[in-house]
């Protein structure tokens, strides 16, 4: 093993760090043999040199609620109020006040069976709970929680890095594990006791450790890698841990440092299923039944095989690395990336959309509960897939280009949300894409090309905002233009003809609208007689 650089880190505390230890070692004085330690997190932070103002404490000898509730009284106290707030104003410290305070009460059928407490103090967000140890049932991921040992509190963690403790008392970091600073320095999640025993009282560690370990860019223990993939765990995950865990953990993934890693992971790990869809999902099995490219989900390797292609080429995209300024833009249009990550987490399903696509789109949101915004994406997606692909074809293949109203009615037939549908299907090609199986040339070929192709036409006929092209002319006007008082059917088609006519003439105004109307009119549908070709 490689020796830590550092045998005993100091964490030099920062101003609202330090008073926070003085308001509390002050406030524990009333309380006899009492220890309070910084765990978690927080302490792994630090000693990394990253930024964090969230701080779980840990009790020795009482809850976090009855201590929370102490705390609240003691720093309302007028002398020490007085106190704290004019330091915490000298040193431009948000107020001292233990603001925004909330209490957990003790429900045996709760996730995490405790008395604990909450709050913010000097701009800190505060977690209080007791040092404590885990009793399993082996039934379910809620253990019965009961008053523990600083070494039995750290080896219940899911990671040896997760498992150092900052005593406040004297401003030392503990490792417990004998492990914790070992792995920082080597950039390994472990778990501190055996992975098997880790994962099967609690599964939803394996997605915490996957998703910490790609914030931080830490590998993964080999052992502890071993065990996620096996069926047992996987299993275990499936059954055991509600969808709304699995739906937090994987999301604060998309939304992490490097969502990348974090599918890879998961990837290597065998957890598309049951992540993505439940392993048993009749889905999978006909998926894999009419499409080999996607390989056998019993079989050895992950399953789909392909899918590195999709969350490989995003990133790549993302990351400015392959394909042109404007596929990037047109991937980035969603402000929140998690709507282009969940287009790569369900790119395999695009195989189902002409046999089930109702199924798919219903599995998909039962297995990682997508709310209803994320679940209409994938169903429009799925439902544009082979409009969009032939436009996509067109722009890149036709010569001379199509029409600007080609693309642009396309745009707004698709919705608001085409560029993520765009986004979705083209990373479903480049897993369907049986012709070319060497990712690299994949990721600089032809899809890359093509999409490419489509986001610079979209930008250099200014379609980008297709979606909110209105007609020139309203209703009644072009009414009044034709001599009709009513109007009828023919009224939506001559709309619709005007906003195509408009992709195509960008630049001209309004007399030059009314003058093809009149020209185009009866190809229209416009009906002739009373008033016909009079603009009153």
């Amino acid at each position: 093993m490689a020796e830590p650089r550092n045998r005993n880190p100091v964490i030099v505390l920062l101003p609202a760090e330090q008073l926070l230890r003085e308001l509390l070692l002050e406030c524990a004085q009333n309380l006899p043999g009492l220890d309070i330690w910084i765990t978690g997190g927080w302490v792994r932070d630090r000693l990394l040199g990253l930024p964090s103002s969230d701080l779980d404490l840990a009790l020795s000898n009482m809850t976090g609620r009855a201590f929370g509730a102490f705390l609240q009284h003691f720093s309302a106290r007028p002398d020490v109020e007085s106190k704290y707030r004019q330091r915490a104003a000298e040193l431009a410290i948000p107020d001292s006040r233990f603001t925004r305070f909330h209490v957990m009460e003790k429900n045996a059928g709760a996730a995490k069976n405790l008395e604990t407490a909450g709050g913010k103090l000097f701009g800190l967000d505060i977690d209080l709970a007791n040092l404590r140890k885990e009793v399993y049932d082996g039934q379910s991921r809620n253990p019965q929680m009961e008053f523990g040992t600083p070494e039995e509190d750290a080896f219940r963690r899911d990671a040896t890095v997760n498992s150092l403790f900052y005593h406040l008392g004297k401003q030392e970091v503990v490792d417990l594990t004998g492990l914790g600073l070992h792995d920082l320095d080597a950039r390994i999640m472990r778990t501190p006791l055996d992975p098997q025993r880790t994962f099967m009282d609690d599964p939803l560690r394996v997605l915490r450790l996957i998703r910490i370990g790609s914030k931080l860019g830490f590998a993964i223990d080999p052992e502890a890698m071993r065990w996620i993939r096996h069926d047992e765990v996987r299993r275990a995950l499936d059954t055991m841990i509600k969808r709304d865990r699995i739906n937090i953990e994987v999301f604060k993934m998309m939304n992490g440092p490097d969502p990348g890693v974090a599918f890879q992971h998961l990837f290597e790990a065998k957890l598309y299923t049951p992540v993505f869809l439940r392993l048993d999902s009749p889905l999978v099995q006909a998926l894999q039944a009419e499409f080999p490219v996607l390989g056998e989900a019993t079989s050895s390797p992950s399953w789909p095989t392909s899918w590195p292609r999709a969350y490989r080429l995003l990133n790549q995209v993302l990351k400015n690395e392959i394909g042109s300024v404007n596929i990037r833009h047109m991937v980035q249009s969603a402000q929140n990336a998690e709507l282009a990550w969940t287009m790569a987490a369900y790119a395999p399903l695009a195989g189902a959309r002409r046999s089930s696509q109702k199924q798919a789109v219903q599995e998909a949101t039962a297995a990682l509960r997508l709310p209803a915004r994320l679940s209409k994406l994938l169903e429009a997606a799925l439902t544009n897939f082979d409009s969009i692909r032939a436009i996509v074809d067109t722009v890149a293949e036709a010569r001379p280009p199509p029409r600007s109203s080609t693309v642009g009615i396309a745009l707004r037939s698709w919705g608001p949300t085409w560029s993520t549908q765009v986004t979705y299907v083209m990373l479903a090609e480049a897993v369907y894409d049986v012709e070319d199986h060497d990712e690299p040339s994949l990721l600089d070929g032809p899809v890359v090309e093509k999409y490419s192709a489509f986001a610079d036409f979209v930008t250099d006929m200014g379609l980008w905002d297709a979606q909110a092209l209105r007609p020139c002319l309203d209703g009644k006007e072009i009414l009044d233009l034709f001599g009709w008082g009513v109007g009828g059917r023919f009224l939506k088609d001559v709309l619709d003809g005007l906003v195509a006519w408009q992709f195509d003439h960008q630049h001209a105004g309004i007399e030059d609208a009314k003058a093809w109307l009149h020209e185009e009119g009866e190809q229209l549908g416009v009906p002739l007689g009373r008033g016909a070709g009079s603009e009153g």
